[in-house]
Formats: structure tokens, sequence, C-alpha cells
């Protein structure tokens, strides 16, 4: 066992191969109860210790992705995980705290995938955290407002800030970071005043880019309205009836007004969904002002973003069968994220029907959104770096997802199961990934595993690192697609 004094009292956890785990960690009260849609409150304290050796729980999952969460769901489910290969408070290791996607619908810190020992195993305090998902994070109430969610991660980061010394970490050197809902959540960090002074540096994987070019950004109007739907659906917003609903209850309207599920003949895509983090002006500030100057951001995206919602075997959330990869379906997808150029859009896809949804898909919500985020960051003369990840492991070949969404995590965590999907090339990847992620959260500025540190982004001569067999730095080139949806601008 391996125990630590935290604010609250001491925690016993555990070390295996060299690195120790404090797991199921409260750093906010239950929010529950008269909590429920509360900003969260200080965590109770404790006598004795508090067993820190199982995970705690994850929030309540307003989608079933049938992920393995790796622990049970409840509403109670503030939690966080910290993985550290010394609890020395003199270590003054840099802390890295991920925050999970799952489209802010489901997904926990406690998953598989995002075990943090390799990373701990490079002298960094790793921390996950659990948050409140789908319409108990995010609904937006006109007596208590909203952005539950984001004031959790801005718990969890004070938490971190008062007790993160205590596992070897260094409280003025946290970076966030986070893949695809977690990456949008770093990005609203950067335009949260609470958050700031909190964390150094921060990384958005697959997520936290500009809006869609051709599309209106209505994620404001999107969730008043669904509020107000389900406000409806439970009886009226009495804030107090609300919170003595049943979970199962607010659970079901949460799904039913996420946006997550695909009218008749269309296809889902992030940019529908409708419980996420807002410019409220009260939690969340317009825009990206508060910003610190002094904060690196490290961003990108992988090169088959898609293949993971429209995948080559059928649609995501689609019954077995179904046929929407049609030149109809591919020209109602290029006129709604192509307007006027919707014609020259689909001229200049090439193959299948599938090959060419998935190529305009990636390129309408993730390719050209990087390439605005990438001018507007250097605009801004912020000191950025931007990569694309462009490895097809052996398995991803095999079944044609090629470089999907998420496919990027296993190579940051060092976990590349089962072992006959990765070769030795993916290996030596992963060893460059997770160098230049972990030696970005250290000094600022990622770099190869020989030391070489990547070109950060400019305006005059726009270069991105591209991860596919190696790491190299190549020329910013527009595909034909990105170009035509970056002129709708």
């Amino acid at each position: 066992m391996t125990r630590v004094r935290v604010e609250q009292g001491i925690l016993d956890g555990y070390q295996h191969n060299g690195v120790s785990r404090f797991l199921g960690v409260p750093y906010a009260a239950p929010p529950v109860g008269d909590l429920r849609w509360a900003a969260p409150r200080s965590p109770a304290s404790w006598d004795g210790m508090l067993d820190a050796t199982t995970f705690g729980n994850a929030a309540i999952q307003t989608a079933d992705a049938g992920v393995d969460l790796g622990g049970q769901q409840s509403e109670d489910c503030l939690y966080l995980n910290v993985w550290s290969a010394t609890v020395d408070p003199r270590a003054g290791q840099p802390v890295m705290v991920w925050i999970h996607g799952g489209g802010f619908l489901g997904g926990a810190a406690s998953m598989p995938d995002y075990h943090g020992a390799s990373i701990a195993r490079r002298g960094v305090t790793y921390v996950s955290v659990n948050y409140r998902l789908g319409a108990f994070g995010f609904l937006d109430h006109p007596e208590v407002g909203g952005n539950a969610a984001v004031q959790d991660w801005v718990a969890a980061l004070e938490w971190v800030s008062r007790n993160i010394t205590a596992f070897g970490g260094d409280p003025g050197n946290v970076t966030v970071f986070g893949q695809s809902a977690g990456a949008t959540a770093v990005r609203a960090l950067l335009a949260t005043p609470s958050a700031q002074g909190l964390f150094h540096r921060a990384i958005l994987q697959s997520a936290g880019l500009e809006p869609a070019a051709a599309v209106p950004d209505t994620a404001r109007q999107r969730l008043v309205e669904a509020s107000g739907r389900l406000f409806e659906r439970l009886g009226g917003d009495d804030i107090e009836r609300l919170r003595r609903a049943p979970v199962e209850q607010v659970r079901q309207a949460s799904f039913l007004f996420s946006g997550a599920v695909p009218a008749p003949g269309q296809v889902h895509t992030p940019a529908n969904l409708v419980w996420c983090p807002t410019e409220d002006g009260r939690v969340v500030a317009a825009d990206l002002s508060c910003w610190r100057p002094e904060i690196p951001v490290l961003f990108g995206h992988t090169a088959n973003e898609a293949r993971y919602f429209i995948t080559p075997t059928g649609p995501y959330g689609a019954p077995p069968g179904t046929q929407l990869y049609t030149p109809a379906t591919l020209a109602r997808m290029a006129a709604v994220f192509g307007r006027q150029q919707a014609e020259a859009i689909v001229t200049a896809l090439a193959g299948s029907p599938y090959e060419q949804m998935a190529e305009l898909f990636t390129a309408a919500i993730w390719t050209e959104p990087a390439l605005a985020s990438y001018r507007r960051f250097t605009e801004r003369g912020r000191t950025t770096y931007a990569y694309r990840f462009d490895r097809v492991s052996p398995g991803n070949r095999r079944t044609g997802m090629l470089a999907f969404h998420m496919s990027e995590i296993p190579y940051v965590f060092g976990h590349l199961t089962p072992a006959e999907d990765y070769d030795e090339v993916d290996a030596q990847v992963s060893e460059t990934m997770t160098h230049a992620w972990t030696e970005f959260a250290r000094t600022g500025v990622p770099s190869t595993p020989d030391g070489a540190p990547w070109p950060a982004a400019t305006s005059t001569a726009p270069q991105v690192t591209v991860i596919e067999d190696k790491a190299q730095s190549l020329p910013l080139d527009l595909a034909p697609v990105t170009a035509l949806l970056n002129s709708l601008r």
C-alpha cells in the first residue's frame, strides 16, 4: 500500500510495477439532491484512511456506447484518479490532467484506455477526471444557470492545485488535455475565467476547433431550446421539482433531446450534439479572450476521423444493412457542409460513395476547422503546435478504419492492444507520441525522442507535424475539398 495526505484526509492507494495509483478520489461533494445542477461543493473530510484502490462511480451514461467503463454508473460521480511514480512532495513533476471524450454523453476516467501508468513512468503525475454528462452536466436553467460540467473541471483543477504536491506533482506546471469532447472541454477552459491560473499548457486532440465553416454556430440556441423541451417533459422548470425527478427520467430525457439520433436518411455528426459547453457569459466567456498568452497549445486531428462515425461496415447508429453510403446521401451531405460549393466539392472527391462521404465528413468537421484554428491561433500571436495523425496500424488497415477518430489514443497512453493489431513500427510511433506529449507538459515544447523540437505554428511558413511511421514536419498543404470548405468562411 502507499499513502498520502490530502486536504480531506489520508488516501490509501497501491503500487504496481513502480507506479502508485490512487483511484476514486472525491474532488467535490456528490452532485445529488439539492446539488443536482449546482456548482460543485468541496468534498467532505473523513476520519482514518480512505480506500483509494478502486475507481469511483462513472457519471450516468446518457447515451450508452457499449464501452467498458471500468466502474459503476451513478449521479454521484465527481471522482478523479492519480498515477505517479513518486509521492515525494519535493519531486516537482509536471502534471497532466486528462478530460475524457464521449460526446459529453458517455465515457469515464476509469476506462482502460485512459489508465496512466505509461505516462507516469516518464516522470509525470497523471490525473484523470470524471464529470457530469448530458443534461446532468449542461442543462441551462434560468435560475441556476448551466455549464455545471465546466464547473466540475474547474473544481478538479482547484483540487489538483491544492493537493497534487503530495503526489509528486508541481501545481505550477499543469497541462490539461483531452480528446474529442475532452478537447472541446479544454477549449472551453481556455475561455473560462475561473480556470485561469489553474493550468499552464493545453492539448486538444480531435476537437476544440472552430465550428464547421458552412454550418451556423447555433450551439447556445440548441442548448437553450433543448433545456426548455426537457423542462416540459419533466413537468416544468421548477428547480426543486427537477431536482427530485428520478435519475432515469432525466437520463431518458437527456438522450431524447441530445441530438445524437440522426433523422431518417441523415448521418449523425458531432455538430448535431446539444449537451456541450457554451458561452453563457457566466461560466464560459465569449470567444477566447481569457486565454493567457503564456499558455501554449498543442492541437491536431487524425487523417480519417469520420470512419469512427460512419464505418466501412455500416453507418454509426444505423441498423445492420442500412444503405446510407449512396450518391444521393453524399449530395445531401455536400449541400449541408458545402452550400454553394457543393457541386465542386463532390467533383473533387474520389473513390466509392463511402470513401467520398468519409473524406467530406472528416474535412468539414475536423480538417478545415483545424485549419481555421491554426489561423486564429497564429493571428492572436499564441504559441501553438499543430499535428496530424496519419499512422494506420495493421489492424486498422484490415478493417478499413484507417486513422479514425480515437485511433491515436493507444499511442499516447502506450496501450497497443491487442498485440496482433500492432507491430514494431506502432511501438516506435507510440514512443514518439508519448514523448512529445510529456515533453510538452514538461517544457511547453513537444519534441522527438532524439530531442529535436517540433516547429511552432506560424502564419508566414505554415507547418504541421505529421505522425505516420515517424513524426516529420511538413508544409501545411490544403487538399482541394478543404480549400473549397475554407472558402466559405
